[in-house]
């Protein structure tokens, strides 16, 4: 006997009210026949008791039915336990809510358990409740009343646009019947041409490999202004709608664009959204995030309208702007010439920077392409701005050296990009709660923006191009760590376009999100880079300064006074020390040295020696 024999394939109906129950039940009886398998409609109730609205058939399709009533105040803490007991071959589950903005995307029941279910789900958009606005609601009562009345979808599409569980769609879409059509349909935007229509093709093709033989399964191509648009107009032709969900991330679930969930709002036919298990580890990382979403406050959307206002004001500059900017960065040039910490901390309580750069943050998160356009103007004006007095303080003050504060902002690395994105995510926080608005000075403190524009400038008028380009890096990786880090937390707090954006807010999300990732992901290679050199360097200085400590020790009365690497290459490492001795140290004795270093770095040494003689007087 096989292994499909021993263990029958089993579909729990998780069902929460009568309208659910025949359509979950009939569809579960569909998916399931064929297969040794059974069907189990599950619902929770506050006494354990089974509802009387809870009635099914003995036998659907063909398939058995059995009921699981389970406690709990929570129906999704017992469902998830349900499925740890006993974790089914599919869960499907009734979508009949209104859509969700913000935290989240199905809602506080359905969210938890799909996000954290060990089995593959499908949830199924029932009946539209009255006062829903999407096209053609009356089609798909009508199409649900006939599915549950054991109509079989004969008729079915499944986007298909290389999504991770496009497969699962296609499965379950070929276990409804075994005359089902299935329609693989990838949607090519107009805008690219032809190319993304041949892009569409290979795609189907790595998608439906699997099926390559099966004449049931038809790839389709076409082109339209979006992906929904696409999907949408080709719906009508088709029984049933079966897409894979994209993602919950909290950037998917904030927006607009979370495809799968806009596709079934909007279906004039009955559509699925369907997802493969998580892991274990998955399925605990989302935990975490569920939990710190739980912990962040929330916003109405009144709050969110005053604090986008109070941003868009901030970021907007004025006189007021150039003035404070011009302060700070000469605040900023004389406290890095002076070699003075508290100056700079100064330079950076008055500069008004900071809020542009959030600025950019909301812009990028609400698709506002105008917002983006002023807070990077006023960015890219306060550069100037803070660049030029900073030459100008640096060209009046006599004797200018390269002090260590200065030198301090030349090398940033891997340190200096935590930093940043830690202070912008604070940054957006305290702008986002004015309770704690009261920090945002000690943010502008950590985040560093002025300093690092005004070693610029100064870096520009002593010639040291070196210097102004390492001082030039450490702000660019501030800038775009800030807003970045200030836009994943506006969206954890609820920001973002809402779900009528239009293409153009789409198009802005989108680009402003990639270019942020692309950009971050550059600066990363940029600093790990460089990170890693100096911590060769360091190393190697540390291996220098052990190995002449031990070589010198061998001798009485001889010190090392100074030395440094003069060149470093691969075949060689040219070193210039200077030892104290109060015995002279001859070609035998330096050639001895020499030859020590080299063992003891197991490099080829070339050694520059200086020394200096010491006369040792007891203090009789």
């Amino acid at each position: 006997m096989g292994t499909d024999e021993e263990k029958p394939y089993r579909v729990v109906a998780a069902v929460g009210d009568a309208e659910c129950v025949m359509p979950l039940i009939t569809l579960s009886c569909m998916l399931a026949q064929g297969r040794n398998s059974r069907v189990t409609a599950l619902t929770v109730t506050p006494d354990g008791a089974r509802p009387a609205w809870l009635v099914v058939p003995e036998v659907c399709h063909g398939v058995p039915v059995d009921v699981d009533v389970r406690q709990g105040a929570r129906p999704s803490t017992a469902i998830l336990r349900a499925l740890d007991e006993e974790p089914p071959d599919l869960l499907l589950v009734g979508w009949q809510s209104a859509p969700r903005h913000g935290r989240y995307l199905l809602g506080s029941t359905l969210d938890p358990v799909i996000q954290r279910a060990p089995c593959p789900v499908a949830v199924l958009r029932v009946n539209p409740q009255e006062g829903d606005d999407k096209p053609g609601p009356e089609k798909v009562c009508r199409a649900m009343d006939a599915m549950s009345e054991g109509a079989t979808p004969r008729r079915v599409l499944v986007p298909a646009g290389g999504g991770p569980n496009a497969a699962l769609a296609i499965e379950l879409a070929l276990s409804l019947a075994a005359d089902v059509a299935v329609t693989a349909l990838y949607v090519a935007r107009e805008s690219l041409g032809a190319s993304e229509v041949a892009l569409g093709r290979d795609r189907l093709a790595q998608t439906l490999s699997p099926w390559a033989d099966d004449n049931r399964v038809q790839p389709r191509v076409v082109q339209a202004k979006g992906v929904v648009e696409g999907v949408l107009a080709e719906s009508p032709r088709h029984d049933l709608l079966l897409i894979g969900m994209s993602g919950e991330s909290v950037v998917e679930r904030a927006l607009f664009g979370n495809i799968p969930q806009r596709v079934a709002l909007e279906s004039p036919i009955p559509a699925i959204v369907v997802r493969r298990g998580t892991g274990r580890v998955g399925s605990w990382l989302r935990v975490f995030g569920r939990a710190l979403l739980r912990a962040l406050p929330k916003l109405d959307a009144s709050d969110r309208a005053e604090i986008y206002r109070d941003v868009w004001r901030d970021a907007r500059p004025d006189v007021d702007f150039y003035v404070m900017m011009a302060l700070a960065a000469a605040i900023a040039a004389l406290g890095l010439l002076l070699n003075s910490p508290a100056v700079i901390i100064g330079a950076m309580l008055v500069a008004p920077l900071m809020a542009a750069v959030l600025g950019v943050g909301m812009g990028v998160v609400h698709g506002d392409a105008r917002l983006l356009r002023v807070a990077l103007r006023a960015i890219a004006r306060g550069v100037l701005t803070a660049v030029l007095v900073s030459v100008i303080v640096g060209a009046l003050v006599p004797n200018k050296t390269a002090t260590p504060e200065l030198l301090a902002r030349t090398r940033p690395g891997l340190l200096d990009l935590a930093v940043a994105l830690i202070s912008g995510a604070a940054g957006a926080y305290a702008v986002s709660r004015k309770d704690v608005s009261a920090s945002l000075p000690g943010v502008a403190i950590s985040a560093a923006l002025v300093p690092p524009l005004a070693t610029v400038g100064i870096g520009v008028m002593l010639g040291n191009m070196v210097m102004a380009g390492g001082a030039l890096l450490l702000f660019i990786t501030n800038m775009v760590a800030i807003s970045a880090a200030a836009a994943l937390v506006f969206l954890f707090l609820g920001f973002g376009p809402e779900p009528e954006a239009t293409t153009r807010q789409a198009r802005v999300f989108r680009s402003g999100m990639a270019g942020t990732i692309i950009l971050l992901g550059l600066i990363f290679v940029i600093l790990a880079t460089v990170t890693a050199t100096t911590l060769r360097a360091a190393a190697l200085r540390r291996a220098v300064a052990t190995a002449l400590q031990q070589e010198a020790g061998r001798w009485a009365g001889v010190q090392v006074a100074e030395w440094q690497i003069v060149s470093n290459t691969a075949n060689r490492l040219e070193l210039d020390v200077t030892l104290r001795s109060a015995d002279e140290i001859d070609d035998e004795e330096a050639v001895a040295l020499r030859a020590g270093l080299t063992q003891r770095l197991g490099r080829k040494i070339h050694l520059t020696l200086s020394v200096l003689p010491v006369r040792q007087l007891t203090p009789e």
